[in-house]
């Protein structure tokens, strides 16, 4: 079950800072976040589970784990094609576990593939298509967690989040990632 609104932004302060920084020091929030982390990445158990399901459900593509923990979540994405990326416009969908919240988003974004990799478009709600249908049950099924609406996750959070600050910051960025259009 997805938690309240007011329930999400209460956890949006408890690990994001609702005051600017001049110094950009880290704080309290910024320490209880990196505990956190410490025993998600010793175990994460259900995530690597995840990863292993992706890898066999999808073996033309290539599955990353792109979790970082500077964001708030365990991050993957199904980039096109395997080892070599065709030229063109291709969609990388991804899938973000919050950890500090029991949900998850699944979302792409599209590139255009040449010498160099260019982000062309960002969708957080991306259509019923495959793979985005299969990351979400998996998401589900293996972790446990419940889809985030678009409407809360769209919802403005008074916490500066790394480089987004209000007005501008949303749940979205506070429970998954400030960057979601940059995935690695």
């Amino acid at each position: 079950m997805v938690p309240s609104i007011e329930e999400l932004l209460e956890i949006a302060r408890t690990y994001w800072p609702s005051h600017e920084d001049p110094n950009q020091e880290p704080g309290p929030e910024a320490h209880r976040l990196h505990v956190l982390w410490r025993p998600k990445l010793a175990e994460p158990g259900s995530w690597d589970a995840l990863i292993d399901q992706l890898e066999k459900a999808f073996p033309q593509d290539t599955i990353g784990d792109i979790t970082t923990p500077s964001n708030a979540c365990f991050w993957c994405a199904i980039y096109p094609g395997g080892d070599r990326v065709p030229p063109g416009l291709h969609w990388v969908y991804v899938g973000c576990a919050s950890i500090i919240a029991p949900v998850y988003t699944v979302y792409r974004a599209q590139f255009e593939y040449g010498e160099r990799r260019i982000f062309r478009q960002l969708d957080l709600e991306p259509p019923a298509v495959e793979p985005a249908v299969t990351l979400a049950r998996l998401m589900e099924s293996t972790m446990g967690l419940s889809l985030l609406p678009p409407a809360i996750a769209n919802y403005p959070a008074p916490v500066f989040v790394d480089w987004k600050s209000p007005p501008k910051t949303t749940l979205f960025h506070a429970l998954f990632t400030s960057r979601p259009e940059n995935p690695p």
